[in-house]
């Protein structure tokens, strides 16, 4: 716990982020698994399969693997596969922000713009943790740190539209139970998450073509014979 507290906390240092191992990695799959069982816990709809909470646990594992695989050119920010995945999966505790009932406290408009608050803040403080792994337990320089940091969820994000899923992503995300109660809600939010999805898709080429120019660089010797080491 304590260890759980310092990685969430910006606390970690590189020798921290060096020492996690497959029992780190085996905790966090089990704090992922029941973020998953909390999102959906009183959910009225929801089926078995997503009740069950793999879906966060799958997520988990593949992220991880995005980002190894995004490490992997980049010879002096090479990670471990269970590393990564014993930082990714070790962020899911603020998830379980999600499985507050406030939809029964407050009204259905309400508990909609609470839950996305907590979208907001949770995924915030989510991509900071990752960076901050980057940054310290990669050895990424800060401009490394900004690519890779962004890229995969720019990325993300234009799966997503391309496969025109961010709309149901924006609903199961703020928990919407009555629709045509809060139509206006759903759609100022909804508006917001749209703009951002748009700035996703723009920072997407030139993180792209960022990320190329590093990886050609790697290939090529032509990174310092001294791997940077943040201070």
């Amino acid at each position: 716990m304590r260890k759980l507290a310092r990685l969430l906390l910006f606390r970690f240092t590189s020798a921290d982020y060096r020492a996690l191992g497959p029992r780190d990695a085996g905790i966090g799959v089990v704090c992922a698994w029941i973020a998953g069982i909390g999102r959906y816990w009183d959910h009225p709809t929801a089926g078995l399969a997503q009740k069950s909470g793999l879906g966060s646990v799958v997520y988990v594992f593949a992220l991880s693997a995005l980002l190894w695989l995004l490490l992997l050119p980049l010879r002096s920010n090479r990670q471990k596969y269970l590393t990564i995945l014993a930082n990714v999966s070790l962020t899911s505790p603020l998830a379980w922000l999600y499985a507050l009932p406030v939809e029964r406290g407050f009204d259905v408009g309400t508990a909609i713009s609470m839950n996305l608050w907590f979208l907001a803040i949770v995924a915030f403080w989510r991509v900071c943790l990752l960076g901050r792994f980057l940054f310290r337990g990669a050895n990424c320089d800060p401009a490394r740190t900004l690519v890779l940091t962004l890229l995969p969820l720019c990325g993300i994000l234009g799966l997503l539209t391309a496969l025109n899923l961010e709309h149901a992503v924006f609903e199961l995300m703020a928990s919407s139970r009555r629709e045509h109660a809060v139509e206006a809600v759903n759609d100022a939010n909804y508006g917001f998450v749209w703009l951002l999805t748009i700035l996703a898709l723009y920072a997407l080429v030139p993180l792209a073509l960022a990320y190329l120019w590093m990886v050609v660089r790697s290939l090529t010797g032509k990174e310092p014979r001294t791997p940077w080491r943040p201070r």
